[in-house]
Parts: C-alpha cells; sequence; structure tokens
C-alpha cells in the first residue's frame, strides 16, 4: 500500500508543479510576431448542424471581419441539419460570391465536415480558420490570428475563445472559470515558454499545406483539434495561441450539456495519446487524471495512509490558477463572485464527473453528439451540434 501511495503522490506533485510553472509563466511577456504586411489566402470554414438559433451571429460576425475580401473566402458545411439552419445557410451564401455551401444528406461529423471543406477550397488557400457556429469572432480576431503564420515553421494557431454564458447559473460559471483557466494560464504559459499550445475546437487556424500533410481532420474524431495538434507538433510544427484573436464563445449552462460536453473531451483527449510525442503530450492526453488521483489520495489519507498535509501540495496550485485566471480574464464582477462561490460544490462535481468519464473509457461506452435542445441550454425549437 506504501508503493502506491507514494506513487499517487508523486503523480500529484507532477501536476502541482506543472500548475505552478503554467501560473509563473502565464505573466511572461507575449511573444510578438513582425508580420510581413502581406495577408495570406484565407479559407474560412464553418461545420454546423441544427444551429438556427446560433448561426445568424456568427454570419453577422463573419460579415464585419476586417479582412482583404480578396484574400478571404468562406465555406459553410451544412451537416445535415432538421431545423431552420439550411435556409439560413442558403439565404447568406446566395448574397456573396466568396461563400460557399455544402448541405449533407447524412450527418457525418464535424471533423469530416470540416475535411469537405478543405477539399472544395478553391485557388489553394494558405490558411484555414476554423469557426463553431456558436461563436462570434472580433472584427479584427481574423488578421491577429493569421500574424504567426509570417513564420513558416508555425502549422497551426489558437485564438481566445472568451467565454459567455447565455444565462448565469452554476454550471455556466464554473465552465467560465475553467475556459479562463486553461487558456489565459495553461495555453498563455505554454505559448510563452515555446511548448506548442493545442488548439481548441474553433477560433483557430491551421496552415493548409500541414492539414495535407497529416491526411486531413480525423474523422470520427470527438477532439479533432486535440488530435491534429498533436500530430503536427509531432511532425515538426509549431504551434501558437494569440490571446489578441478574440471570439466569444458560449459555455454550457446546463448539467446534462456539461457532462455531456466533459465526457467527450475525456474521450477524446485519451484517443489522442496515438499523436503524443514527449512529457508534455503525455500531460495533454492524461486528461483530467489529477481529479482523479486527488480522490485517490483522499481515500488514502482516510485510511490512514497519508497525511491530510499533501492536499495542500494540491490545493495551493490550484487556488493560485483559479485566482490568476480571474485577474487576467477581468469578468464582470458579478461573474467572477458567482464562480468563485460555486467552486467548492461544483468540484465535487467536476471530480465527479472525471470519475463517470474513466469508466466510459475503460468500459468503451458509445458516445452520441448531443445537441442543445437535448441538452437543456436552449428551449425547445432551437437545436445545436457540439
Amino acid at each position: 500500500m506504501s508503493i502506491v501511495a507514494d506513487l499517487l503522490l508523486g503523480i500529484l506533485m507532477l501536476f502541482s508543479v506543472r500548475r505552478l510553472l503554467w501560473v509563473m509563466a502565464s505573466w511572461l511577456p507575449r511573444r510578438t510576431t513582425t508580420g510581413t504586411g502581406c495577408l495570406p489566402e484565407v479559407l474560412v470554414a464553418v461545420a454546423f448542424r441544427n444551429e438556427q438559433d446560433s448561426l445568424p451571429r456568427l454570419l453577422s460576425s463573419l460579415d464585419a471581419l476586417n479582412y482583404d475580401a480578396g484574400r478571404l473566402s468562406v465555406c459553410l458545411v451544412d451537416d445535415a441539419s432538421t431545423d431552420a439552419s439550411t435556409d439560413l445557410a442558403v439565404t447568406w451564401a446566395r448574397e456573396r460570391a466568396q461563400v460557399l455551401l455544402i448541405v449533407l444528406d447524412k450527418n457525418v461529423g464535424k471533423a469530416e465536415a470540416l475535411n469537405r471543406a478543405l477539399a472544395s477550397a478553391h485557388g489553394r488557400p494558405e490558411v484555414m480558420v476554423v469557426y463553431d457556429a456558436d461563436q462570434c469572432p472580433r472584427p479584427d480576431s481574423l488578421c491577429r490570428l493569421v500574424e504567426p503564420f509570417v513564420d513558416s515553421k508555425t502549422e497551426a494557431v489558437c485564438g481566445y475563445r472568451r467565454p459567455v454564458p447565455s444565462r448565469i447559473n452554476a454550471i455556466a460559471a464554473y465552465a467560465c472559470l475553467e475556459a479562463w483557466t486553461h487558456q489565459l494560464i495553461n495555453l498563455a504559459a505554454k505559448d510563452a515558454l515555446g511548448f506548442d499550445p493545442p488548439t481548441m475546437g474553433g477560433n483557430c487556424a491551421y496552415r493548409r499545406l500541414a492539414l495535407e500533410r497529416i491526411g486531413g481532420f480525423p474523422a470520427g474524431s470527438f477532439s479533432e483539434d486535440i488530435e491534429v495538434s498533436l500530430a503536427l507538433i509531432g511532425g515538426g510544427g509549431r504551434t501558437r495561441f494569440v490571446h489578441a484573436a478574440v471570439s466569444d464563445d458560449e459555455v454550457a449552462a446546463s448539467f446534462r450539456h456539461y457532462l455531456h460536453q466533459r465526457l467527450r473531451w475525456s474521450r477524446g483527449l485519451v484517443a489522442s495519446r496515438r499523436h503524443a510525442r514527449g512529457l508534455e503530450a503525455a500531460f495533454v492526453t492524461a486528461g483530467y487524471l489529477d481529479r482523479i488521483v486527488l480522490l485517490l489520495v483522499i481515500a488514502c489519507i482516510v485510511g490512514g495512509v497519508i497525511s491530510p498535509w499533501w492536499l495542500v501540495v494540491y490545493a495551493v496550485p490550484a487556488s493560485t490558477a483559479v485566482v490568476t485566471a480571474i485577474v487576467r480574464a477581468r469578468p464582470e464582477p458579478w461573474l467572477a463572485c458567482t464562480a468563485l462561490a460555486v467552486i467548492p460544490a461544483m468540484f465535487v462535481v467536476d471530480v465527479l464527473i472525471s470519475v463517470i468519464a474513466a469508466v466510459h473509457i475503460i468500459t468503451r461506452q458509445r458516445m452520441l453528439w448531443l445537441d442543445r435542445r437535448t441538452a437543456g441550454d436552449r428551449p425547445a425549437g432551437s437545436t445545436g451540434l457540439r
């Protein structure tokens, strides 16, 4: 039992030291890119399914992007929507010459839908930018997102997905806190240290030739962003995180949506281990393992094998990361206070979901995509694939 306890404490220490390193590094000056003044040709790709509520906001934000219209094209891929999304996309695409709309008869999933967009690109654009249907990129975000591609070694760039709750409750506030911590601490620190931060689904960009080199997005993947990032890094490519490339991003507001999202992310992170090269990539694919280890350490404490003081090793770095993330995010006071207030209860939920995710992975239970109507994030009659 002593050997097991020592192993658990060793893993806990590794996670804690890593977290403290990220907190300190997140305050380092951001790396800057010296542009050449020539913007690359860009293909903006949006894969969506049943997003009739979110789509109008995204399309309006695409119209407002400050980018040379002659070097920008858009491909919308309708992944067999069953609501009014198709009509909205058809109307918008019909009025814009640089927009291509692909309507699929069968649901193929986000990764394969993005591959269809990549294959349909005209003019061989240098960069492919991916937005989710529930995002609203800021007007200057696209220019900032593609700036790092002036470095020929840069193959993927992730912008800041600024979390925006559709309504305020414990789930949404905690989801915002997780987003702040992951992006403004973890990703910012990795970028500052040159550790190649992974991309995050939407508001990210990829060099087209690099995507083609690795065979595009892995069809059927639950975390195509992580898998692509690790594949590019494993092949010698570099990735970046650009805080200034901001896109508002709607976060989960219902327990069902939050649960399904975490289960999907956990499954995807573990599946991406085939691309992991090196210690930091292994940490990425470990996902939420630190929660499982913490639970086992608590069990050892209850059994009298480990001193309760070891909890401080986990609590101090975690608390420091939370406070630092809130300071860097500068949210509205009411949102910051709500996020801090729900931490005790929501962290328990967080740990329990991590256990459920581990069981799902071990038993290989089937996962299905869940729309927002089913998840309870939106009223009946509006749906969205996540």
